[in-house]
């Protein structure tokens, strides 16, 4: 039995096959960090009382993932920052008895598109998705300074709920597009492409958010959040159309160091990312594609 003290963990369900473990066990060793971390897959009905047991036994914080990133938000005594704005949480840090949630996927989107050599500019911004991972991309977006984007997303309401809930309140102009007519028009223009939504992921590997990937123009990026396979059936045509590429596995690494910042009071060293990266890539081409390697 670890010392749940010193264990840190992701939770989720399932999750036998994340890459947390792998990330932070290595962040941990070569930071000389004397902690653990493990996965620790919880059902839906047992969340309450993990969130206890963890609390009872001090531990130090835990990653969330699918599906508890709204869920666990009750059972903690409070959100900062980006959390509360997006009203997801996929990080928990304990401090003074006290469980607080944060959101460090908007962080990890920055990193995407700082890595992917993007800056705001005139072409405009497709986000494909208005889920949490959506909203965590918007979040992301505003930060960055832009002003408009466009969203495409068959689920209207949850849609108009993003645009008014977040978009309104952080000065971004949203258009909902919902009709393949539109989405085209989007593509055709867009100098930002980033797919928040779970197309593409294993072991639907064949499947793409995109009906023609023909409509992408060469000066397009596109990044996809869907972490496993590293390069998804999207990215895979946007790079035989000569568009530049981000994969998911980058926002995976970089969300999972700035979870890492937050427990352990420091910056990550240069060279880290690096690191872990190669690790992820590595693990997913010796393993094949995990059915449980997603963000968290």
């Amino acid at each position: 039995m670890p010392d749940l003290s010193r264990t840190f963990c992701v939770i989720g369900d399932p999750i036998a096959h994340s890459l947390s473990p792998l990330i932070h066990a290595a962040v941990f060793s070569r930071l000389g960090v004397p902690m653990a971390y493990e996965a620790v897959r919880v059902a839906p009905d047992r969340l309450a009382a993990f969130v206890a047991e963890s609390r009872s036994a001090r531990r130090p914080g835990f990653n969330v993932t699918i599906p508890h990133k709204q869920a666990v938000i009750p059972f903690l005594d409070g959100t900062h920052g980006d959390a509360s704005l997006i009203g997801a949480v996929n990080t928990v840090a304990a401090a003074g008895g006290k469980l607080t949630g944060y959101n460090t996927d908007v962080d990890g989107c920055r990193a995407a598109l700082s890595r992917g050599g993007w800056s705001p500019a005139a072409e405009g911004v497709l986000l494909l998705g208005a889920g949490g991972a959506g909203r965590a991309a918007v979040r992301a977006l505003s930060l960055e300074g832009v002003k408009k984007l466009s969203v495409f997303e068959t689920d209207r309401g949850r849609a108009e709920s993003m645009k008014t809930g977040l978009a309104a309140p952080l000065g971004l102009e949203m258009e909902i597009l919902s009709s393949p007519a539109a989405l085209e028009a989007a593509v055709r223009g867009a100098g930002l492409l980033i797919n928040a939504t779970p197309v593409g992921l294993w072991p639907a590997v064949g499947g793409s958010p995109l009906p023609d990937h023909g409509w992408l123009s060469p000066s397009c990026l596109v990044f996809d959040m869907v972490p496993n396979p590293v390069e998804t059936r999207l990215l895979r045509e946007a790079r035989l159309r000569g568009c530049r590429t981000v994969a998911g596995v980058v926002m995976l690494v970089s969300q999972a160091l700035a979870a890492d910042t937050l427990w352990l009071g420091r910056p990550m060293p240069d060279g880290l990312f690096e690191v872990c990266l190669s690790l992820c890539i590595q693990h997913l081409e010796a393993h094949g594609h995990a059915p449980d390697s997603h963000r968290g």
